[in-house]
């Protein structure tokens, strides 16, 4: 069975306590210094900087992820829209899919989820998307936390 979620546009207090959405606020010389955070709990991981091009794809969530030890930050490049869909942990740690909340940036503005922060990997909607991903690593198996979703979740796009 499948369930749906209507996605809201992001705006720059979407995520919460979940992580930060770095985006113009329109003014002239804006400058928000210290605009996310840089959470790097391994001191041993190294800050791995990615280059990613991702084809677009229907806007489903079958997976969800976290990265326990280090915040991910996505900086669109050439102005592809994106979703991103973040939930809280239960109190067990999984995540908690019923309070799964879905959004669309605009490809002018940066998602940097928080470390442990559960998110749906990028999903790029309209056309081929250029990011730089900023994430600390190490290689090993607690860089990333993947879940399959046992039910899809179909998100439903503004108008």
């Amino acid at each position: 069975m499948t369930k749906t979620i209507r996605a809201r546009a992001i705006a720059a207090d979407s995520l919460g306590g979940l992580g930060q959405v770095l985006m113009p606020d329109g003014q002239p010389g804006q400058r928000d210094e210290y605009a996310a955070t840089t959470d790097n709990l391994r001191p041993h991981a190294k800050l791995n900087v990615t280059f990613m091009r991702v084809d677009p794809r229907p806007p489903v969530i079958r997976a969800i992820e976290r990265h326990p030890h280090s915040m991910q930050l996505f900086v669109p490049m050439n102005g592809a829209r994106f979703l991103a869909a973040v939930c809280p942990s239960r109190p067990d740690g999984g995540p908690d899919i019923d309070r799964l909340a879905v959004f669309v940036a605009d490809g002018g503005q940066t998602v940097n989820y928080n470390a442990g922060t559960w998110h749906a990997p990028l999903c790029v909607l309209d056309r081929p998307g250029d990011f730089t991903m900023l994430r600390h690593d190490d290689g090993g198996p607690e860089d990333t936390d993947l879940v399959m979703l046992d039910a899809a979740v179909e998100v439903l796009l503004p108008d």
